[in-house]
């Protein structure tokens, strides 16, 4: 042979083996993401759960927060109503 022609085979050759190595590896690397898929889902999926717990916990507080305020609103009635009773008579101009 050549030298020519042992330069050209040499060449294929490592052309061939790096390009069946960097396939392999391609491979490889789907077989992870693909493995990883369900793993993800998983991590996601309770990410959400916990955001809707967080979401129902505010929404119990706001409520809770509201039946106080009413509870003090209803209090600050009662202490006004009896500094200055009210009654259900409207006056109007042709009254007085």
């Amino acid at each position: 042979m050549s030298r020519a022609s042992k330069i050209t085979f040499a060449l294929s050759t490592l052309f061939t083996v790096a390009s069946v190595v960097m396939v392999y590896d391609l491979q490889e690397s789907e077989r992870e993401a693909i493995a990883m898929g369900p793993v993800k889902d998983a991590k996601r999926v309770k990410e959400k759960e916990e955001d809707r717990l967080k979401e129902q916990l505010a929404k119990e507080r706001k409520k809770e927060l509201n039946r106080l305020e009413h509870l003090e609103q209803i209090e600050l009635k009662k202490k006004y109503e009896s500094m200055q009773p009210l009654s259900n008579v409207t006056l109007t101009a042709e009254d007085e």
